[in-house]
């Protein structure tokens, strides 16, 4: 897939090589997923005890008056997963699409090992309510600069070193730019928007000439 800015880019996830028209002067814009946060809901009838299962599941933390969710984690893949009584699940610490239905079912499995509990392995409906990314553009940045052309920016370089971004198109997102190239993309909830929407901030910081050379 090809997409414009100020050149060519080709994708090559998790690398978006950047080719300008002028040879010799080539850069490229790496991105990692850090964190998929995913809501989901166990198909159960009744309230689960969630005391009953901080005293049977590993790795599990509740303490009703601080919080009504239970914590419990797995190793591998890493990630954290909080259980309420009416069943709905929060996932977060994924990494990757590909483990979320791996953990659930790691979950459905330690669940139904405690005796009071049977659980169905049939689909779970799982909705990605957020996505973490962080990128790097590898150029300098003018923070002071973008903080006045820029809509929606909030900078204070006493109080945080980044300036926040929110955009509304293509999807909305927001963004931590800093002045050394490095993004935090978050916000978003598709995989697939991704790369168009790093590739929209990649032109917008060039045709505001907000790069620094050198």
């Amino acid at each position: 897939m090809l997409l414009e800015f100020c050149g060519y880019f080709t994708f090559w996830s998790p690398i978006m090589v950047l080719e300008p028209k002028s040879r010799g002067n080539t850069s490229s814009l790496t991105y990692t997923i850090q964190n998929i946060v995913v809501k989901s809901r166990l198909d159960i009838e009744e309230n689960l005890d969630l005391l009953l299962l901080s005293e049977n599941l590993k790795n599990a933390q509740y303490d009703k008056d601080r919080f009504p969710g239970l914590f419990t984690r797995f190793n591998h893949p890493k990630s954290a997963i909080i259980i309420f009584r009416n069943g709905k699940l929060i996932l977060t610490g994924l990494k990757s699409f590909s483990h979320v239905d791996l953990i659930i079912e790691r979950l459905i499995l330690r669940l139904n090992e405690i005796n009071s509990i049977s659980l169905k392995k049939g689909a779970i409906d799982t909705q990605v309510v957020n996505i973490v990314v962080t990128a790097d553009f590898a150029r300098i940045i003018n923070l002071d600069s973008a903080s006045i052309i820029l809509n929606n920016a909030i900078y204070e370089p006493e109080v945080f070193p980044g300036l926040s971004y929110k955009i509304s198109a293509p999807v909305k997102a927001v963004f931590l730019i800093f002045s050394t190239g490095k993004i935090v993309l978050t916000g978003i909830r598709m995989e697939k928007d991704i790369e168009p929407v790093l590739a929209k901030l990649g032109r917008l910081l060039e045709d505001q000439k907000l790069f620094r050379n050198g």
